[in-house]
């Protein structure tokens, strides 16, 4: 290969006291600790990339582990929030860099992994468990930067991988009712509609396409519907968040008409609308939906066209710190969401007003009996590392706004998306319209 794809050992920038990382015998912490390697290293060639095998991630993003090789000879893993990559990195699913480039914020293509040297006689750990969120998952970890790599614990007894359900070919829809997985990895699934059915050990990858046949709503909890689909002939379900929908699904009670997820493709699911009166109280309330994506992934107004109320440039969010995480403030700081300078929080945002000609049918039945009959919908599209479009732009549709960041009370690149339904057309504030916060269901498909 002339242009290989090497790494580059960052470490943590924002935590200058750790100065070297370590090297584990797998890709997941709980791997033997082979040895320590100096933040600032480089060149060091990629020889292997693999999917935490345990789902460890951030903010729903699975953590993604290299295989390196170092210049005596040796090879170990390292963790994709500690490492900078450059060079071809087609191979492992990622795209050809030009610079380095920082490994976690990079969106990997999953596909079939290339056989992998065994690591060092340790145990291996339990099988994988994808990041699905139930309602029983606590809430998110506490709001830092990743931590750095800690001490190696024992790998419980062996067990086999899970099995993970073929990667049916993209195909167009045929209109028959169709689940396509969005999570950021596989997902896995259940013997029965809700959490309290064991898992069936069957995990579904990341944009496979499965047959719809049965639709559930969970009786507690946040009343979340399940959808059972046909895998290779085994019939499994899984949770409404992990998935959207295409096809003739009438019959089965889902709105075929409701608009795409502004990121068409290249995204996966973070986290949930968790509001009264069907909130979670073990998870973090939260007034939208979190999409996970790559820094610069384009963003798409709805396909009926629609008006820019408001275009925000958050001036505390730099190219260089575009997040209060990365000044030094801590995630959810008080002091952000009253400061104008960080965009109370939102970062750069844009708001979108879609009137009622414009929102789909089932949406418009929706506000009716809702309370807010012939009413309008205002978006929040939230953390953008780019706005296309100022307040008063007319957005045409289908047409691209605006494109994913970190800006603001941020974590990791991703979309905040918030909806709230307005009795008047007429924008004042965005305050103004919180009787009208809605869960994004409402309007967006997943």
């Amino acid at each position: 290969m002339s242009n290989p794809c090497l790494a580059y050992i960052r470490g943590l920038p924002d935590i200058p006291t750790i100065r070297e990382i370590n090297i584990r015998s797998g890709p997941n912490t709980g791997y033997d600790l082979l040895f320590k390697s100096p933040v600032g290293t480089s060149d060091l060639p990629v020889l292997d990339v693999r999917v935490d095998d345990k789902g460890a991630n951030l903010q729903g993003k699975t953590y993604q582990w290299f295989q390196l090789q170092f210049p005596n000879g040796q090879k170990g893993w390292g963790r994709d929030d500690l490492l900078e990559i450059s060079g071809d990195a087609t191979a492992f699913g990622y795209r050809v860099l030009s610079v380095r480039t920082f490994a976690f914020s990079l969106t990997r293509e999953f596909r079939a992994p290339l056989p992998v040297e065994p690591p060092a006689p340790v145990m291996m750990p339990a099988a994988p468990v994808a990041p699905t969120p139930t309602t029983s998952t606590p809430a998110p970890a506490a709001p830092t930067m990743p931590a750095a790599p800690v001490a190696p614990t024992v790998p419980t007894a062996p067990a086999a991988p899970a099995p993970v359900a073929p990667v049916p070919a993209p195909t167009p829809s045929t209109g028959v009712p169709t689940a396509i997985i969005k999570t950021q990895g596989a997902a896995n699934t259940r013997f029965g509609p809700g959490t309290s059915f064991q898992r069936t050990g069957i995990t579904l990858p990341r944009h496979g396409r499965f047959p719809l046949v049965e639709v559930q709503r969970e009786p507690s909890g946040q009343n979340y519907r399940w959808f059972k689909v046909n895998n290779n002939g085994q019939q499994v379900w899984i949770r409404e968040d992990l998935v959207t929908y295409d096809g003739d699904t009438a019959a089965l009670g889902l709105a075929a008409d409701l608009y795409p997820a502004p990121m068409k493709e290249n995204y996966w699911w973070v986290r949930g609308y968790n509001m009264p009166p069907n909130m979670d109280n073990g998870l973090v309330q939260h007034d939208g939906w979190d999409l996970g994506a790559a820094t610069g992934e384009p963003m798409f107004g709805g396909p009926r066209g629609g008006l820019v109320v408001k275009s925000f440039q958050c001036p505390k969010c730099t190219p260089e710190k575009p997040s209060t995480l990365m000044n030094g403030l801590s995630l959810g700081d008080a002091s952000v969401f009253s400061d104008p300078g960080w965009g109370n929080g939102y970062g750069t945002h844009m708001i979108v007003r879609y009137t009622n000609d414009q929102l789909p049918d089932s949406t418009r039945a929706l506000l009716a009996t809702r309370g807010f009959p012939g009413g309008t919908m205002f978006v929040m599209y939230a953390h953008l590392q780019m706005r296309l479009l100022d307040a008063g732009a007319t957005v045409n549709p289908g047409q691209q706004i605006a494109t994913c960041g970190n800006t603001g009370n941020s974590e990791a690149t991703h979309l905040h998306l918030e909806i709230r339904a307005s009795r008047d057309a007429n924008f004042t504030h965005w305050a103004n319209i919180r009787s009208g916060v809605m869960d994004p269901v409402a309007l967006f498909k997943r």
